[in-house]
């Protein structure tokens, strides 16, 4: 009977062990899915790419998504399919899109000025302006926009330039107008996310076709944006693919603790870094996945953007991020503790929702 009874007991330490190990699996898998934010295929409730990331969501395998364009079929539809995702998480979904006005917005039943015609505008003009857009945001259900662009106007030919995107090329006016996009949208409870830094205005290329060297035309004023708005008022920083050598010498902004340092340590971010969409040909054409978890995670990247909206298609790329940011968590080189961090990072900003 003794026999029997030490059996028994090793048998339950056996299986509350396991039970223990199983549990810290999925709760790292958890804190794993908030770090990444997916594009889909799809515009209405009905379409199999939804229907995706809505188990997605319901596991914990990722912390929000993207919509672009093809996302959007009518306003009827996309409310339709943002209240799906926002009822499929137990942990609040960010529904995110680029929403900056002008060229780069990804609805056409209702135009916003871009940047460079709102910088014509007075402070109160620009403040009607951007709460006019905050709310229809809300009515879409939509509670992350990737703006305000806050890169200076300086390169001409650059598609910053050339799409209207800036403010302009001065960073107090760029500040001002900035502020009043984050300040209305913050009203309607929607999180904003300056952009792209340390800044894509003096550069010629793109880097949704490519490598985009900075490094000989940076200037250091186009930090100044970022040093005045970080208190208060900044919820969330995009982090660019440009390559700066000064900064990095061998790694992209995305992918470079060197330069993120200078967001945490240098102008004092302490709030959530998400990386530009690693699906662009800067970051896809050179790194594989494994690179890119591992190296943007020790960057200091909190959420990593995957848009499938490009030339990278795959359906299976949150598997294949699990996977990779786990493997390099078991191989030493990401420490679970950079997870807790990020985790702990975003949870904070979605209270805000």
């Amino acid at each position: 009977m003794k026999k029997f009874s030490i059996i028994f007991i090793s048998v339950l330490y056996l299986l509350s062990l396991s039970f223990s190990c199983a549990f810290q699996d999925k709760t790292l898998d958890k804190k794993i899915g908030q770090m990444i934010i997916v594009g889909f295929e799809g515009n209405n409730t009905n379409s199999k790419g939804l229907k995706r990331v809505l188990k997605q969501l319901k596991n914990g395998d990722i912390g929000g998504v993207i919509l672009f364009n093809k996302n959007i079929s009518s306003k009827e539809d996309l409310i339709k399919m943002n209240e799906k995702i926002l009822s499929s998480a137990e942990i609040t979904p960010f529904i995110a899109t680029d929403n900056e006005g002008g060229m780069v917005q990804r609805y056409d039943f209702v135009k916003f000025a871009s940047a460079k015609t709102v910088s014509t505008f007075t402070e109160k003009e620009a403040g009607i302006h951007y709460s006019g857009m905050a709310k229809f945001e809300k009515e879409l259900k939509i509670n992350l926009n990737f703006a305000p662009v806050v890169d200076l106007n300086i390169n001409k030919n650059s598609i910053i330039n050339k799409k209207e995107r800036s403010y302009g090329d001065n960073p107090d006016i760029v500040t001002k107008y900035a502020s009043i996009f984050i300040d209305e949208h913050n009203k309607n409870k929607i999180i904003t996310s300056v952009k792209h830094f340390p800044g894509h205005g003096s550069v010629k290329g793109d880097t949704h076709l490519g490598f985009v060297d900075a490094t000989n035309v940076f200037q250091d004023k186009e930090l100044e944006p970022y040093k005045n708005l970080k208190d208060k008022k900044m919820n969330m920083v995009m982090v660019s693919h440009i390559f700066n050598s000064n900064f990095d010498k061998e790694y992209p902004a995305s992918l470079s603790k060197n330069t993120i340092d200078i967001l945490r340590n240098q102008i004092g971010f302490k709030g959530v870094i998400i990386s530009d969409d690693y699906d662009m040909g800067a970051i896809r054409d050179r790194y594989s996945i494994g690179e890119i978890a591992k190296n943007s995670i020790n960057a200091g990247v909190n959420i990593l953007l995957f848009s499938n909206n490009l030339k990278y298609k795959d359906e299976k790329i949150v598997k294949k991020l699990h996977k990779a940011i786990k493997k390099e968590i078991k191989k030493g080189t990401v420490k679970e503790s950079q997870i807790d961090d990020s985790y702990r990072k975003i949870m904070a900003l979605k209270q805000e929702l």
